[in-house]
């Protein structure tokens, strides 16, 4: 079975923060989405928004102005194929408008 890295992303953007009821009902969303694929979620987590780049021995720190969406979170979801993989991103809860998939290539 292969494994997908799922990658979350948000705009830059600023929006309206959610009301504590509805960060409530998009949790409930999000918990009720990994039970139903606990066995293909292998692992994941959220980021938190800073970060470092190391450019050609250069550090800088993040995020990164020039940037019109940042990586909020990723999963790693254990799927037959591609197809099977879209399918379970098309069931994610909330905001999830932009999930970039991709095959890791199993060489760890």
């Amino acid at each position: 079975m292969a494994k997908f890295l799922f990658i979350y992303r948000q705009s830059t953007e600023s929006r309206a923060h959610p009301s504590p009821e509805e960060m409530q009902a998009l949790q409930a969303a999000w918990y009720t989405w990994m039970q139903k694929f606990s066995s293909a979620i292998v692992g994941g987590d959220g980021l938190k928004p800073s970060g470092r780049l190391v450019k050609a021995g250069i550090v800088t720190d993040g995020p990164y102005v020039e940037a019109k969406e940042v990586i909020a979170s990723f999963s790693i979801i254990q799927a037959d194929n591609y197809d099977a993989a879209v399918a379970i991103a098309r069931e994610c809860p909330g905001d999830c408008n932009m999930i970039e998939i991709r095959e890791l290539g199993g060489y760890a």
